[in-house]
Order: structure tokens, then sequence, then C-alpha cells
């Protein structure tokens, strides 16, 4: 896959357990109750990306950043350095190879996307229904399938162990997938505002599409 196509790609992407042993009303709410008791989150994470016969087309590695209401950064360190931001309804992305960062408004194409759903979790039973739900001891996952046809993502699974956030996987309408899992997580610890901002490289181009 071509670089700029996969850096798209890659743009449009930004637990004791109660007994689930099936889908139901009831249950999918306790999706959401974990998700809104999340206030903050920090976490290094793995990135791949797989064709639709789930060859890997792109593997990433890094450092992400949570803050409600409305912050996200996805700061890239391997094989290139990359930040996605989002903050003040913006979408900022810095590519050191490109030398360029584009902002671009978090308009209404994003409301299904993996960024909206775990800043605003009111997103997850909108625009996703429960399709199945597991849990084997301390583990816990569900898979969601899109209720509408133009959603980015057509499912996700999330997977929750000993109440942390381990691993998300979402799979487009190609059937192309992006699965991220994540280590070292940290829940609702105090993280300053300024974590999340970032001065741009001296001669970088500036794209600002807002």
């Amino acid at each position: 896959m071509p670089k700029l196509k996969v850096c798209a790609y890659i743009f449009a992407t930004l637990i004791s357990l109660p007994d689930f042993t099936h889908a139901s009303e009831e249950s999918s709410f306790s999706v959401n109750d974990y998700l809104n008791e999340i206030l903050s989150l920090q976490a290094n994470f793995k990135q791949t990306i797989f064709s639709p016969t789930n060859d890997v087309i792109d593997y990433s590695e890094g450092s992400f950043l949570l803050k409600k209401p409305g912050k996200i950064m996805w700061q890239f360190t391997v094989p290139s350095i990359k930040k996605i931001t989002v903050q003040e309804q913006k979408i900022s992305t810095y590519d050191a190879n490109l030398n360029q960062v584009v902002i671009v408004p978090f308009s209404d194409r994003y409301q299904s996307s993996l960024a909206n759903i775990l800043l605003n979790n009111d997103s997850l039973m909108s625009y996703y229904q429960i399709l199945s739900e597991t849990t084997n001891k301390n583990a816990y996952s569900v898979i969601l399938v899109q209720k509408k046809s133009n959603n980015l993502f057509t499912r996700i699974k999330i997977t929750i162990v000993e109440m942390l956030l381990t691993e998300i996987k979402m799979w487009d309408a190609s059937d192309q997938s992006i699965g991220i899992s994540f280590d070292d997580v940290i829940i609702n610890a105090p993280l300053a505002d300024s974590s999340f901002e970032f001065s741009f490289p001296k001669g970088v181009d500036i794209f600002d599409q807002t």
C-alpha cells in the first residue's frame, strides 16, 4: 500500500468484570459504562494494518494519551515519527518524513471514528450494536457491528483485561483492518493539558484547512 494511503487510513481511525454470557441490551450498557468512566488514559501502543487476506500492510508503535472531554494524542515513534492530536475540534497530523502538518476540522465524518468513540462514548451505541460478547476469567471482549452503512468501520472488537483496555480491532467495508494493542495502561491519572501541545518544527509546511 502506498505511504500516503497508509497514512490516510491511519488518520481515519483517532477490565473484575460482570459475568456476560450473551449479548443483551443490559450488557451493552456495561461497555459504555466502562468507557464513560475513563476520564484519562495513558499507554504505549502497537498498531498493525492488515489486508483483507490478513497480510500485514503496515506496523507502527508509539504512545497514546487521552483526556476528556476532547483531547487525544497518538505519537508514532516506529517506523517513523508522526503525531496526531485531536483537541479544540481540530485534528492536527504531523509527519516528519513529509515535513508537514495538516490541520482539519473534527467534522461529522469522524463521528463514528475511534477517536470520537473514546472521547464521546454515546457514539459507541449510536453507531454500533453488539453482535457478540465473550468472557473468560478476567478478560472480556465484545464485537460491535455498524448500524449505518456509511460508518468508517463496519466492525469493532474491544478487549478489556483486568479492567484495562488492552486491544481494539476495526474492520472497514473492504475487510481491511487495524489492530491496536495497548501496554502499560494507566487510567484516570492526572494528565496536564500541556501534554497535548507541541510546537511545529521550524521550516515545516503547515496546511490549515479549518
